[in-house]
C-alpha cells in the first residue's frame, strides 16, 4: 500500500511539472495598441471673393438657400429683340432725316409696310406715340428705351422737315381731275388743301405679264394741313388718278387710288 501511495504522489508531482511547463510555453503577452483618435468633420471655410471697385451690389439678387439663379434688376435696351429691331429702323429714318436737303429726292424718309413711317409719326406726334405704345403693349422699360430714341429722331426731323414740301413737278390736272384725287381722302373734313396736282399731262399705261393693258394712270399729289394734328406739320398724300382697262381700247371712269401719306413742311404762315 505504501508503494501505491508513493507512485500516486510521484504521478501528481509529474503532472504539476507538466502543467508548469505547458503554462510557460503558451503564455503570450499582447502589446497594447493605441486607439485611433476620432476625427471631427469640419465645414470648409468660405473663401472671400474679390470686390471690383465701382461694381453695384444691386446688380443681382439671390435668395439664401432658395436655389434660384441670380435675377437682373436692371433693363438694357439692347437686350430686348423687339426694341433692337425698332432701333435699327429708327436709326435708318434718323439718317435719312438728317441728310435731307431740298431737291435731294422726291420723298423725305422711306415708308414702311403700312405706307407710312410709324417711327417718324410717333417721334413727332405725342398722341400717335401713345397710341402705338398702347397697341404694342409695351412695359415701362421698353417705353423708356423707345422714348429716348424717338425724342432724338424728333429733334433731327424738326430741323430738316420744314424744307420738304413734296415732290416737284406736280403742276398738271384739270379741276375735274383734282376733284377726283380729293375723293380718295377719307378724312377730308377739317383738312386745309394747300395744293393738288398731277405729274403727267398724258396717261401712263399699266400692263400685265403678257403685255396686255390693265389700266392707265397719272401720278398725283395732295398737300394738306390737318387742323387737329398735334405735331405742327403738314402732310403730303400721294394719290394716283386711275382708269381700269375696259377692253377694245377703252377705259373706265377715273377714280383716285390712294398710295401713301407722309409728313411735310407747311407754307410760311400756315
Amino acid at each position: 500500500m505504501l508503494t501505491n501511495l508513493i507512485k500516486a504522489f510521484g504521478i501528481l508531482v509529474l503532472c504539476g511539472l507538466a502543467v508548469t511547463v505547458a503554462s510557460g510555453q503558451f503564455t503570450i503577452t499582447i502589446p497594447k495598441i493605441p486607439k485611433i483618435p476620432k476625427i471631427t468633420k469640419q465645414e470648409p471655410k468660405s473663401t472671400p471673393q474679390p470686390t471690383v471697385s465701382g461694381e453695384s451690389s444691386e446688380t443681382t439678387s439671390v435668395s439664401e438657400n432658395s436655389g434660384s439663379a441670380p435675377k437682373k434688376t436692371g433693363s438694357n435696351c439692347s437686350d430686348d429683340w423687339w426694341v433692337k429691331a425698332m432701333s435699327e429702323d429708327i436709326a435708318k429714318t434718323r439718317k435719312e432725316a438728317e441728310e435731307f436737303r431740298p431737291g435731294l429726292r422726291g420723298y423725305y424718309v422711306s415708308e414702311l409696310n403700312d405706307r407710312k413711317n410709324i417711327h417718324l409719326e410717333s417721334a413727332l406726334s405725342p398722341s400717335k406715340r401713345e397710341e402705338w405704345f398702347t397697341d404694342a403693349k409695351l412695359d415701362a422699360a421698353k417705353i423708356g428705351c423707345m422714348n429716348t430714341m424717338l425724342d432724338d429722331l424728333a429733334s433731327v426731323a424738326r430741323k430738316t422737315l420744314p424744307t420738304y414740301t413734296g415732290p416737284s413737278g406736280y403742276t398738271f390736272g384739270t379741276p375735274a381731275e383734282k376733284k377726283v384725287l380729293l375723293s380718295a381722302i377719307g378724312d377730308i373734313v377739317g383738312v386745309t388743301i394747300l395744293k393738288v396736282g398731277l405729274n403727267e399731262a398724258n396717261w401712263l399705261i399699266a400692263k400685265d405679264d403678257y403685255n396686255f393693258p390693265t389700266a392707265r394712270y397719272k401720278h398725283g399729289v395732295i398737300w394738306t394741313k390737318y387742323a387737329k394734328a398735334d405735331d405742327g406739320f403738314c402732310r403730303i398724300l400721294l394719290v394716283n388718278l386711275k382708269q381700269d382697262y375696259a377692253g377694245g381700247g377703252t377705259y373706265g371712269a377715273s377714280y383716285g387710288y390712294y398710295i401713301s401719306r407722309s409728313f411735310a413742311g407747311c407754307p410760311a404762315g400756315k
